[in-house]
């Protein structure tokens, strides 16, 4: 019987390509945009990645595909998730252990510190377990090897709503906190698909072709 598998996207800079295939990723810390805590971040989907990664952190005004090309690159990570612990807090049961964890911080700490946490925001709410599991010496996030969550995303500049139940855009990143759960790591060659995704993004960010 096949292993059940995720597979997520993660682009980055040409360079880094073979480095993170031969030696594997480096752990990013909790900061704004990994909102989940340390860990390696991969998206669930392919728009996503070419998004954030190589237009937003890479470099801002790529507005020329070919040179995308030549910069950057995307990888495809596909994970384990039939032998390792997997929780998504975009899913009821995965929502209703995150609010046991917020109980679990709401005991240890005064009701205002407990306000102020919830205040900061997630990025802030996964730090404070990370010290608490310290603290106490008790895995309470980290005894999950992937962990996923869901984020709202506009993917134009301007925020649109339709009338109607859709929900018009959101973004899954997905937070390798046990990188044994990694079965296979490998390129995703440039085509005419990651043409075609480029040029929507360029589109839904109101920027101009060459």
């Amino acid at each position: 019987m096949n292993e059940k598998t995720l597979e997520g996207y993660h682009a980055t800079s040409k360079e880094n390509i073979q480095t993170i295939i031969k030696n594997g990723f480096i752990e990013s810390k909790a900061n704004r945009g990994h909102w989940l805590g340390k860990g390696i971040y991969l998206f669930e989907n392919l728009y996503y990645a070419i998004e954030w990664e190589i237009i937003g952190v890479i470099k801002h005004n790529i507005t020329n595909y070919d040179e995308i090309k030549q910069k950057c690159g995307i990888l495809i990570v596909d994970l384990d998730i039939d032998n390792y612990n997997i929780i998504d807090f975009s899913e009821p049961q995965g929502y209703a252990i995150f609010e046991r964890l917020l109980q679990l911080i709401k005991a240890n700490y005064s009701k205002e510190k407990y306000e102020d946490i919830l205040n900061k925001g997630y990025t802030y709410i996964i730090k404070v377990l990370e010290d608490l599991e310290k603290q106490n010496n008790v895995k309470y996030i980290s005894r999950y090897d992937i962990i996923c969550a869901v984020y709202p995303k506009y993917f134009t500049k301007q925020k649109t709503h339709l009338p109607g139940d859709f929900i018009p855009c959101v973004q899954k990143q997905i937070c390798i906190k046990n990188r044994k759960a990694i079965k296979n790591v490998y390129e995703l060659e440039h085509s005419d698909m990651t043409k075609g995704i480029f040029d929507l993004i360029k589109n839904n960010r109101g920027e101009k072709n060459d």
